[in-house]
């Protein structure tokens, strides 16, 4: 059986009543802060006291309720009393008061006109005229930094509501009686063992065991019964969480050898109006566009202005100072980049009162070629025979132009047309005889102008892109080739695998992860022809399936599976797609109907930041899908013949200036290795061997020079090697 104080009760239900009359509350315009009264020493000042049983923490908890500390009512008011003409302490909008032990001061309590009996003492404490009425959860309190103990109290009357329990509370209001005096008489209460702790009043409970008399429990020192109290409300306090702001020593990219390092410093750590992306980079040397630059300018100079406004000891003189000082200091500077963009900002007016298209963007280029081709004075001619014709080769000169219309409608979707008209020479077999001199990049159209290509490219989710193209288009457009390295021959751009389809069609291209993407294409050249044999799906196609694996920024391989079928190839295209000798392009006969199903291995690796080396080992395994007699020869249905291509390549970067390029190339150019005809299979090797160098004269200017030879061409060592030479002039446009 534990006993509980007689005046604790009273003390705290009349604190509780005061704190919930909403009708105490003084007016927010009449608060007047004069002074603040110590409680916790005026409760240090009751020796009389700790003999009624009424604690040091009790008289805490009951004057902190009383003055508004810890009142529910009173969160929204600070805590202030006044002194009246008298000398004692008011409390707001009262003009009672509570007498204190020991002191001529009194407490003055609101619209009251009862007090208690105080036994032993001829002190009385008025309470206030009230009703009890079921307290809610609190409102967030104000700290009294003056006074530890309460604020330990009112952090946890914050996380743990003590609500009123109107059944405790009418039992002790009707055991409250008035004596003859008007005073009202406190009986002393008595609680049964049978009767269970309140769960919901943890902290009373713990008070009540250091205010009970010493007859009952041992009464602990003052000290220690702070400690205790201290002790419980700091273990049952919420942890705070605390939002950190990233700091610059976060950011596993920026160094403190970065030239721009201490600004970024001061940005983040000072003013922490700057923060990296969610992987803890800052990425530095990414590109910044006006919009960003604006975005986090802005950030930063709201930020200082909340600093300005709130008087944050966060920008010091000494910051303000170096503020001005940098103002003054590039005055001249601030003034030249405020012309800068106000002339800009009239261009761009200009501009887009006379722009061709607010959709559409013209790009394009003009090249001109010098060539000559030497070395050999006969034409070659294919393997298993020897070369008899003239190869009466001369120096030429010719160019083209070629424009293309760029059209977005969402700005992540492409509209492509390509016009293009040219009189440049290709070197091909009408010249030497052999398809392994075409060049590269020559527009022959006897300068006629023509639509090469026309496609739209629309985006799949954010890793995917399809493409639907009318005329001009191959899968090399949007599959990785793998191939670093430039070229001014037709044979180096890639393996012919990409462009054995070429024309009609579409295809889509997805990153499945960083690590692998997938393509797939279908192509056709016959596609507008409604006629028998072919159209869309009944004429020549190429099928192609690729897988590209990124293992690291610096490696990338890939496979490569097509399958090709051609009615006529002279009239389409043909299995290495006008690449390598006479033989591997048309094994059957440039009439009879061809399939193929073509494979390729592509690798690229980046050496350093200007060396990168590649190459490519394909494979086709070609079958006639009719029989015909070809010079002379039977090829019945069914016959199948094996070609074979690789190459290696490799590319250096700004040599002796930016944006330069060497290139080199050495490779085997398609050749069919065997042949159910025999009479139709390459008996020798041919090789390709090639260097080049690109050296920009401006940023739209560039100019190209090298050479290519061609070590037995057709794979017949009866034909004489062939040299190239080049020299291409190009302007972006």
């Amino acid at each position: 059986m534990s006993k509980l104080g007689v005046v604790d009760v009273p003390l705290l239900l009349g604190s509780a009543i005061i704190g919930q009359r909403s009708g105490n509350k003084p007016p927010a315009n009449k608060r007047r802060k004069v002074d603040k009264i110590n409680i916790k020493a005026y409760c240090l000042r009751f020796p009389s006291l700790e003999g009624l049983g009424v604690g040091t923490a009790s008289c805490l908890l009951a004057l902190g309720c009383n003055v508004g500390v810890l009142s529910p009512a009173w969160a929204q008011v600070d805590p202030v009393v006044t002194d009246n003409s008298s000398g004692s302490i008011l409390l707001p909008g009262t003009s009672k008061s509570i007498l204190l032990p020991g002191t001529s001061k009194s407490i003055l309590l609101p619209g009251t006109s009862k007090s208690i009996l105080l036994p032993g003492t001829s002190k009385s404490i008025l309470l206030p005229e009230a009703t009890l009425q079921e307290q809610g959860a609190p409102p967030q309190v104000e700290i009294n930094q003056d006074n530890q103990l309460l604020s330990q109290v009112e952090q946890y009357s914050e996380s743990e509501p003590l609500p009123a329990i109107e059944s405790e509370a009418e039992e002790i209001s009707q055991s409250v009686t008035n004596n003859s005096s008007g005073s009202i008489l406190l009986p002393v209460i008595i609680e049964s063992e049978q009767d269970a702790p309140n769960p919901e009043n943890e902290i009373l409970s713990q008070i009540e065991q250091y205010s009970t008399p010493a007859s009952a429990v041992q009464v602990l020192p003052e000290n220690e019964l702070l400690s205790q109290i201290e002790q419980y409300s700091i273990s049952e306090r919420p942890p705070r969480i605390r939002r950190s702001f990233p700091r610059v020593d976060d950011l596993r990219d920026v160094s403190p050898v970065d030239w721009a390092y201490d600004a970024l410093r001061t940005l983040m750590n000072n003013y922490r109006c700057l923060a990296g992306y969610g992987d803890d980079t800052f990425r530095g040397n990414n590109n910044l566009t006006r919009y960003e630059f604006a975005a986090a300018l802005n950030r930063c100079l709201q930020r200082v202005e909340t600093i300005i406004r709130n008087n944050f000891n966060l920008a010091t003189e000494e910051d303000l100072a170096s503020i001005q000082r940098l103002i003054e200091e590039f005055e001249d500077e601030l003034a030249i980049v405020k012309n800068k963009v106000s002339d800009q900002e009239e261009r761009v007016e200009f501009l887009e009162n006379n722009n061709f298209s607010t959709t559409t963007i013209l790009r394009g280029q003009a090249n001109f070629f010098l060539t000559d081709v030497f070395g050999s004075d006969r034409k070659a001619v294919p393997s298993g025979q020897i070369p008899a014709e003239d190869l009466d080769a001369v120096p030429s000169f010719g160019g083209g132009v070629r424009l293309d219309f760029d059209t977005s409608f969402t700005g992540r979707d492409l509209l492509r047309t390509r016009i293009q008209a040219g009189n440049v020479s290709g070197l091909a077999s009408g010249v030497t005889g052999t398809a392994m001199t075409n060049i590269a990049g020559n527009i022959s159209t006897s300068n006629d102008v023509r639509l090469s290509k026309l496609f739209y490219r629309f985006p799949i989710g954010d890793r995917g892109s399809a493409y639907v193209a009318a005329t001009g288009q191959s899968a090399s457009d949007f599959v990785p080739a793998l191939n670093p390295a430039s070229t001014i021959a037709l044979f180096g751009f890639y393996n012919p695998i990409y462009d054995v389809g070429f024309g009609t069609g579409g295809g889509l291209y997805y990153q499945l992860s960083d690590l692998i993407g997938v393509g797939a294409s279908y192509y056709t050249a016959s596609s507008s022809n409604p006629e028998a044999g072919s159209g869309l799906f009944n004429g020549d196609f190429n099928a192609l399936g690729q897988i590209t694996l990124t293992p690291s920024d610096r490696l990338g391989i890939s496979v490569t599976y097509s399958h090709y079928y051609s009615p006529e190839p002279i009239a389409t295209n043909n299995v290495t797609s006008f690449i390598g000798s006479e033989f591997a392009q048309f094994p059957f006969g440039r009439s009879t109907a061809t399939s193929s199903d073509n494979f390729n291995v592509a690798a690229s690796y980046q050496i350093s930041d200007r060396l990168q080396v590649g190459g490519w080992v394909g494979y086709y395994n070609a079958s006639a899908e009719s029989s015909a007699l070809v010079n002379g020869l039977s090829i019945p249905e069914g016959s199948d013949a094996d070609v074979w291509t690789w190459a290696f390549t490799a590319s250096y970067n700004d040599l002796l200036k930016p944006g330069s390029n060497l290139s080199f190339i050495l490779g085997l150019p398609p050749k069919a290795t065997s042949n159910d005809i025999p009479e139709r299979e390459d008996q020798d090797t041919s090789y390709h061997i090639e260097l080049s160098y690109r050296y920009p004269i401006t940023d739209r200017i560039s100019i190209t020079s090298g050479g290519f030879v061609i070590l037995d061409p057709e794979h017949n060592e009866a034909n004489d090697d062939i040299w190239v030479g080049l020299i291409r002039l190009r302007i972006d446009i």
